[in-house]
């Protein structure tokens, strides 16, 4: 059930992205809600879920725009290293290392995207797209993050405590 649950998930996020993009603005940049949706589940559901729902999540992204096919699947591929930051438990909770996450995914996704334009031969700004782009695409997105990280940590099965048997009192 978690795989088409994600497929879901993921579709209605590119979907969102690729729909919002010209309407919804903040500080000059458009939310990019699939590079959310995989840094959240992949700090709520860990990094062996996150080989599968970020590039498929790229993939279905990629499908959405007009950007050359694997660009988002690549782009997004650091948060999956970055999950690992998860069972560090830098803190109690989950959600502020989300947001570290989502950000320093959406650094790395500026960066890998206009790497790989330029290689395939586009010119890219470099210094107007980081000032203009990437600096306010890292306060945007875990700003929306904060809309998306609770649905998903809902949706996200809890680990139940082991017991030493059915209706066992003691519990380890």
């Amino acid at each position: 059930m978690k795989y088409p649950l994600a497929v879901v998930c993921a579709f209605l996020a590119a979907v969102l992205t690729a729909s919002l993009s010209p309407y919804v603005k903040v500080l000059g940049v458009a939310p990019d809600f699939v590079l959310i949706f995989a840094a959240c589940w992949a700090m709520v559901r860990g990094q062996s879920e996150a080989m599968v729902v970020v590039p498929m999540a790229g993939l279905l992204r990629d499908l959405t725009t007009s950007d050359p096919l694997g660009l988002s699947v690549l782009a997004l591929s650091p948060i999956v290293l970055l999950a690992s930051l998860r069972e560090f438990r830098p803190v109690e909770s989950d959600f502020l290392p989300a947001l570290a996450v989502v950000a320093a995914a959406s650094l790395a996704y500026s960066i890998l995207g206009m790497a790989v334009l330029t290689a395939t031969g586009d010119a890219v700004p470099w210094g107007t797209a980081l000032l203009w782009l990437t600096v306010p695409s890292l306060i945007v997105n875990p700003l929306f993050a904060v809309l998306l990280y609770p649905p998903i940590r809902w949706l996200s099965p809890r680990p139940r405590p082991a017991s030493f048997g059915i209706g066992s009192a003691v519990q380890l």
